[in-house]
């Protein structure tokens, strides 16, 4: 679909970069032969599927991707999995405030007593771009509780961090695809090798027997060359990011706007803020008519009129968090248009 709108929050939509599409479109022509088959094409279908887990693990080394439905489907695979391997010590698993929903939702599924077997964190605070600080956040998990396992969210990682580092610091490591420019309705799980997980679903024991379902595998391979570019434009695309952000902070600041963690090391080309005047809906509505897309903090919450927990989490009082903002500028931004949102956020 032609873009007719300039989209300030890239990471509330799927923009596939053109090597997804590229895969994409391979693999949507003809007959796919499904890679469990015993005919030539099945074999090449499984081949296909190999080298794109080993392009996403070249970025992971020391354990192995097997991929999911998403995100969320990983999130609950990692928690579900890990604790069900561990059930002898319990089944408590811990999570900060503001991790994702997928996760505290999860862990309220199964959430019991015993032993603290598994805590995670999130590489990026989505929705302000805060960074964890892995080393500690590990170090502090293996003092408190010696036999948890430690899963890391890294959605949005791929492309704006260097995700190599995550591996030393986390047992199981959750990925999405859509934020690195690949296609919705895939994502991976990353398992540090020797580490036991039982399975989320069963059935035909695709994936060597740990995530039944057949693999699809223009996503995966999507996907895969998806994280792999992202990654190798990562330095140049942060240069780009922090160049777009800081213009667009300054006028933030302008207008007496506050800038969620600010004070606190962030990711590159993601900025939450909360601007005086309207609730954020009425806002994004007025950008709307003006050609511009931007996000409430939290799509999730916004959608039934909720502040974002993970704002209030991190202390951000419920009004201002209702009239909070994120914008994840595209890399290649231009200057026109990012001229015309900051006028439009003058202006209201």
């Amino acid at each position: 679909m032609e873009e007719v709108f300039f989209v300030a929050d890239i990471l509330s939509v799927q923009r596939l970069r053109a090597v997804a599409q590229d895969e994409i479109q391979k693999w949507s022509k003809g007959i796919v032969h499904p890679p469990s088959g015993s005919s030539q094409s099945s074999e090449i279908s499984s081949i296909s599927i190999e080298e794109a887990r080993q392009k996403i693990e070249s970025l992971l080394p020391g354990g192995n991707v097997w991929f999911t439905s998403g995100p969320d489907e990983a999130a609950n695979w990692a928690i579900k999995g890990i604790a069900a391997a561990q059930r002898r010590r319990g089944n408590k698993i811990i999570a900060s405030p503001d991790s994702h929903l997928s996760i505290l939702n999860a862990i309220r599924s199964i959430q019991g007593d015993g032993e603290v077997v598994a805590s995670t964190a999130s590489a990026i605070n989505i929705e302000t771009g805060v960074l964890l600080d892995a080393q500690t956040w590990a170090r502090k998990v293996s003092e408190t509780y010696p036999h948890a396992r430690r899963i890391i969210d890294a959605r949005g990682a791929i492309g704006r961090i260097e995700i190599e580092p995550l591996t030393l610091s986390s047992d199981a490591i959750i990925l999405d695809s859509e934020t690195c420019g690949g296609p919705a309705g895939v994502g991976a799980l990353w398992i540090r090798t020797g580490v036991r997980i039982e399975p989320l679903i069963h059935g035909s024991g695709q994936e060597k027997g740990r995530r039944s379902g057949t693999v699809p595998i223009g996503l995966v391979c999507a996907f895969a060359a998806a994280s792999v570019e992202a990654d190798l434009k990562r330095v140049t695309n942060t240069e780009l990011w922090n160049q777009h952000h800081s213009r667009l902070e300054e006028k933030i600041h302008s207008i007496n706007g506050v800038i969620h963690g600010e004070s606190e090391a962030r990711a590159p080309g993601i900025t939450c803020a909360s601007i005086p005047g309207e609730f954020a809906e009425i806002r994004l509505q007025y950008l709307e008519e003006r050609g511009i897309i931007a996000s409430p903090a939290s799509g999730c919450s916004s959608t039934a009129g909720k502040p974002s927990h993970v704002l209030t989490a991190m202390g951000v009082d419920a009004d201002s968090a209702m009239r909070s903002l994120r914008f994840s500028l595209p890399e290649d931004t231009n200057s026109r248009d990012l001229n015309r949102l900051i006028e439009a956020l003058q202006k209201q």
